[in-house]
């Protein structure tokens, strides 16, 4: 509980440009052949003016008001000797006359209230410094009528806001308003029965202050060397967490405390509940709103006020910096996808080394979105079994590169987006996705699906799946004998270069049976009897340029590096410039390779 002296020494925080000036009383005209005229209804005076005559003499008051509102001044003679003393020993005199204002005016019954609190005599024994806050706090620029108020936050001159509640009457915080609509030359005066004392805690303090509801806050917040920032200039605004919120916290995490958790834990999770700017639940509106962290949080209006998955369960605590609106749920900051691997571990422990011995952390912890097939350890440590290498140790980031990247695509992708089919991945070569039982990727099985993290989504796999690793050329080696009239078709064409090197190429590879049989249709003995240029011309009428997988085919025409030919996708068959047919191969489609994709045909097909 906060001692007298410690209300005083708040107060001497507050010190704001003076807005008020008192002006003199308004002259009445006169004719100088005449005897000066009082007016049956005499105008109204200033502010200051007003406030002056009904203290010296609350009988004869000649504002513009009813004469029930004139009875009951008469009645309960309300006295401003202290808020008159106060407005001139803060030289705040001369401009009510000249600004057009709404003040709402504490008796001097409400200013002895205030002494007593604070265990002064009388405005003598307040600075100029101190009043000054406390005046401006009871003043709302332009001229507001008590049927123009409506229940909510009010801003006063001083920048801090009032409450207003007209559910019984018209209450200003916790001041009653006794006599309203007095109105004045520029302005209106509401007679209220307490002084209106201005926000004079910072955030830090006002959370102390709580205590012990926001204890474990405070704590948090000292842990993580954020009180300073926190009790600095601003404005902020604190989605604060209560203890409760807390301790739930730490049941889930299985930890017993503050105590446990380092600073480095702690920073990015109060940071998510800081915004940078001063935002009353008024000004809320449903969408995204960025955090200290970094981070965005979620308000949505539509039943209470929600931050995230959090209920707000007290708005609009303010402070001097900011304002705090108290949660009953600590908010936790989303993770990105190296940050949700992590926290895995050590299911994926494997896979952190190895992204970040790749160097690729930075670049999966981006903006992305990105998808991950991410295999588990169990799935890394068969790998290295099969390569007989001991672990990530064992591997360059070279080799490590290109596995990494071929378990990452693009995008968000959930597992209701996947469809049967290809999907290129940042590897450059694509992965195949079967949904007939279960969800395939390649040859690994989808164990756990769509775990969701800030720049993209994860999707955990059982085994590692492992990218081409040999180049066009390399590839139709490797299926030697059956392509190596191909082989040495695409050697004698001199094209062995382009298509090892360049590309991506989508090459339609003919079988050493569909040469033989071309051979035969052309009466000649083999490769020996055609030359070069006719080799080159003919081979290049079996690529197109870019990776096209069988699901990426449609029917019409297909441009190759030499003419086009036309494609049937319902009956896997092509027909080339001569009218002649070549099929398909249905299961040896999709053959990729480093730069491109292969699919087998059983003619070969002619420009």
């Amino acid at each position: 509980m906060k001692t007298r002296e410690n209300l005083k020494s708040n107060l001497l925080k507050h010190l704001t440009v003076a807005l008020f000036l008192f002006a003199s009383v308004a002259l009445v005209s006169c004719n100088d052949d005449d005897d000066p005229m009082v007016p049956e209804n005499p105008s109204p005076e200033n502010i200051a003016t007003s406030l002056q005559q009904i203290s010296d003499d609350p009988d004869s008051y000649s504002g513009n008001v009813s004469e029930l509102k004139k009875q009951t001044i008469k009645e309960k003679k309300p006295k401003f000797t202290a808020l008159i003393k106060a407005l001139a020993k803060s030289n705040l005199v001369s401009t009510v006359a000249q600004s057009e204002l709404t003040v709402f005016a504490p008796t001097d019954e409400a200013f002895q209230q205030l002494f007593t609190t604070l265990g002064i005599e009388s405005i003598d024994d307040l600075t100029a410094e101190q009043l000054t806050p406390i005046l401006l706090y009871h003043v709302i620029a332009g001229k507001v009528m008590s049927s123009d108020l409506s229940t909510g936050l009010v801003k006063t001159v001083n920048g801090a806001y009032l409450n207003i509640d007209v559910n019984n009457g018209v209450m200003v915080n916790d001041a009653k308003v006794e006599i309203a609509d007095l109105t004045a030359l520029n302005g209106v005066i509401h007679i209220i029965d307490q002084v209106l004392l201005p926000p004079s805690m910072n955030i830090v303090e006002k959370a102390i202050s709580f205590n012990p509801e926001f204890s474990i806050l405070v704590d948090a917040v000292v842990k993580a060397d954020l009180a300073e920032t926190l009790s600095g200039e601003g404005p902020f605004t604190v989605f604060a967490p209560t203890n409760a919120a807390f301790e739930a916290l730490f049941a889930e995490m299985g930890v017993s405390g503050v105590a446990d958790l380092t600073a480095e834990q702690l920073t990015p999770i109060l940071l998510y509940h800081v915004v940078g700017a001063k935002v009353f639940s008024m000004d809320l509106s449903n969408g995204s709103v960025m955090t200290l962290n970094g981070k965005e949080i979620e308000v949505d209006l539509t039943g209470g006020v929600m931050i995230n998955d959090a209920m707000v369960v007290t708005a609009d605590v303010q402070a001097t910096n900011g304002v705090i609106h108290v949660l009953d749920k600590v908010l936790l900051p989303p993770k990105n996808i190296v940050e949700t691997a992590i926290g895995f571990d050590p299911e994926f422990s494997i896979l952190v080394d190895a992204v970040v011995k790749a160097d690729l952390a930075d670049a999966l912890s981006g903006e992305g979105p990105f998808t991950v097939f991410a295999p588990t350890n169990a799935a890394f440590e068969t790998l290295f079994s099969t390569l007989g290498v001991s672990g990530v140790d064992a591997l360059t980031a070279e080799q490590l590169t290109p596995i990494l990247l071929y378990h990452v695509v693009a995008g968000k992708v959930m597992s209701t987006d996947l469809a049967n089919g290809f999907v290129p991945t940042l590897n450059g070569a694509a992965i195949e996705v079967d949904l007939s039982s279960g969800v395939m990727i390649n040859d690994a099985n989808v164990a756990q699906a769509d775990v969701e993290a800030s720049n993209g989504v994860i999707h955990v796999i059982d085994q590692v799946i492992l990218p081409p690793s040999m180049n066009l050329v390399e590839k139709a080696i490797s299926f030697n004998p059956e392509f190596s009239i191909l082989v040495d078709a695409v050697i004698k064409a001199e094209l062995t270069s382009t298509l090892a090197e360049g590309g991506p190429f989508t090459v339609f590879a003919p079988t050493n049976a569909a040469f033989e049989a071309l051979f035969e249709e052309l009466e000649i003995g083999g490769l020996d009897d055609l030359d070069a240029t006719t080799l080159a011309n003919v081979l290049k009428y079996h690529v197109i340029e870019g990776r096209v997988y069988s699901s990426d085919l449609e029917s019409g025409t297909v441009t190759t590096l030499n003419g086009s030919f036309t494609i049937d996708v319902s009956t896997l068959e092509l027909t080339d410039a001569n009218e002649r047919t070549s099929s398909l191969v249905a299961d040896l489609l999709n053959v990729q390779a480093t730069n491109g994709v292969i699919h087998v045909i059983d003619n070969v097909i002619l420009p």
